[in-house]
């Protein structure tokens, strides 16, 4: 690995476990060398830790000012947005209690609370999942009724900016577009719901429902490994994550989570990015409940692909030229088909059909 990356990963480390970075590491660090740490935080969508990390070293270890001045503003930005997308999340969230419609916070905001500095984590979207019936339409139709530019619906949710922030309305928790899996993850999900099993957290003093722990660790790794399989996910998202299971190890029902993986079929991909994070982001192997093996051959290999993709994969896209939608559409797809020979054995029957299962879901797009 070279000496950028190898910096990077000390760096986020020293700032998701509130440790001291290693000074050694960091002795006769140059600009150049500093600016490619830089512009992987950039990439990965880790800015705010990575100054984090940069700080706890000794000043005399700091890049020169320029740099630090750039990752103080660009961290000072991030802060800003999760001020306000927290606003954003209370007004959405009374809004859609005016009109009969709780929803259940999905990823986003929820994972920011794991972190030792929720405000540094870097914002996504506001995902709702809409859990009873006929409240997907009626929150969608109150979009419209305000005046807001819908987004083509998804083959699962559907999303309009409101405030400036996306929202993202779901009818369903998460798709997978593998008809077993999906019947799978609806009885779950309708379980949870006839149980009223949905936990509550705050967020900057909003109590908002959240999936509980069991499902949400397997829902978290299912996002990410969802994205891993199309195009590539970031380290962001590995984070996310792993600091939900540092943080619910002590609480968490093992057997029932395990049952979880190995139901979904996923238990040896979540053992191949459990190691990954045991060995690059300094994970303590008791927070996950199965065995993790950092000697494994997929682990460097995954580990590259994140550096190599930046977040969700869209380093594919850089310095790429599209005639249309349409175009961009077909190169997304011929590459994903192409890395599929590397990773296919991590998660054999998630990944057998995946150009076929990409194509019907289109196609059930378009015919929506």
């Amino acid at each position: 690995m070279d000496r950028a990356r190898t910096l990077f990963l000390e760096l986020l480390s020293t700032a998701v476990w509130e440790r001291t970075a290693d000074s050694q590491l960091f002795e006769s660090v140059d600009s150049n060398l500093w600016e490619q740490v830089c512009e992987l935080a950039i990439d990965q969508k880790v800015v705010a830790l990575i100054f984090d990390g940069v700080l706890s070293l000794p000043p005399e270890l700091h890049p020169e000012k320029k740099i630090i001045f750039k990752l103080h503003l660009q961290s000072e930005s991030i802060e800003r947005t999760n001020n306000r997308i927290n606003n954003v999340l209370k007004k959405l969230s009374a809004e859609y209690e005016k009109i009969g419609c709780p929803f259940v916070l999905l990823k986003g905001q929820a994972n920011a609370s794991f972190y030792p500095n929720p405000a540094h984590r870097t914002t996504g979207d506001i995902d709702a999942f809409l859990y009873q019936k006929g409240d997907y339409k009626k929150a969608n139709d109150w979009a419209r009724s305000k005046g807001f530019e819908m987004k083509p619906e998804n083959i699962h949710h559907q999303a309009f900016k409101y405030e400036g922030v996306l929202i993202e309305n779901h009818k369903w928790a998460s798709y997978f577009g593998i008809r077993k899996f999906d019947r799978l993850l609806e009885q779950k999900v309708d379980e949870i719901n006839a149980n009223n099993d949905f936990l509550s957290i705050d967020i900057d003093g909003l109590e908002i429902k959240v999936l509980p722990h069991e499902f949400n660790a397997f829902f978290i790794f299912q996002h990410l490994f969802h994205h891993f399989i199309h195009l590539g996910v970031g380290i962001r998202q590995l984070c996310d994550w792993t600091l939900f299971l540092d943080r619910h190890s002590s609480i968490l029902d093992k057997d029932a989570f395990l049952r979880l993986a190995i139901e979904f079929e996923l238990l040896y991909g979540m053992q191949i990015f459990a190691s990954v994070a045991v060995k690059y982001l300094g994970a303590n192997p008791s927070i996950f409940p199965f065995a993790t093996d950092t000697e494994d051959k997929y682990v460097d290999m995954v580990m590259d692909d994140i550096f190599n993709g930046g977040s969700f994969g869209k380093a594919i896209f850089q310095n790429k030229r599209f005639r249309s939608s349409l175009h961009r559409k077909w190169y997304s797809f011929n590459y994903s088909n192409k890395r599929l020979s590397k990773i296919h054995k991590i998660a054999p029957s998630h990944t057998a059909n995946l150009p076929l299962n990409k194509v019907m879901t289109n196609i059930k797009v378009l015919f929506k």
